[in-house]
């Protein structure tokens, strides 16, 4: 991709920053609810502790406040680097679990695990590439069956059997076209 190719098409502008709104909000309103949960604790600590300021020099309200901010923003910091663990094992483990299935379907492997818990994300993604090595078993089962049948025709001595099968195998090829199938005709 050229390089004036590239800044176009980073200058396009997003129209929709919810693209998948169920999993966003349940991310998002976590997150939130937390830094609020913690501010909310904040404020209160500073509202009931309002008469006990009155007693202390300017200097011991001022390290106060920064003790207290400082409080404050790590325990967001550990409260939201908590959740967000939390939130993103539920996308973490689904992705490790497709990956592990679309590997395996690249080495005709059709028997890994592709079933998610009941609350995990990416459960459409997760059933899409269901269907897929599904299909995919079924392509090859085909395929498996038409070469045995190919050879059992050859071995029966019916070319033009096999030239039919093997049409099928291959669409691209032609059942009529001798050097495409690769008999002499």
């Amino acid at each position: 991709m050229g390089d004036g190719a590239e800044r176009q098409r980073y200058a396009v502008k997003r129209e929709r920053y919810l693209v998948n709104a169920r999993l966003q909000w349940a991310i998002m309103l976590p997150l939130v609810a937390t830094v609020a949960v913690v501010a909310l604790a904040h404020a209160s600590a500073i509202y009931l502790g309002g008469e006990a300021l009155d007693t202390l020099s300017a200097e011991e309200t001022r390290r106060l406040f920064l003790r207290s901010g400082l409080i404050y923003y790590g325990l967001s910091l550990a409260l939201l680097a908590a959740l967000a663990i939390f939130l993103t094992h539920r996308i973490a483990g689904p992705v490790l679990v497709i990956e592990r299935a679309v590997r395996g379907l690249r080495r005709g492997e059709y028997e890994h695990r592709l079933e998610l818990r009941p609350r995990d994300f990416l459960q459409l993604l997760a059933a899409a590439v269901s269907e897929l090595r599904d299909d995919l078993r079924e392509q090859d089962e085909r395929r498996r069956s038409l070469i045995e049948e190919v050879a059992s025709r050859l071995e029966a001595g019916d070319a033009a059997g096999a030239r039919k099968l093997l049409a099928e195998l291959c669409p691209s090829l032609e059942a009529d076209d001798p050097i495409a199938i690769g008999t002499d005709g």
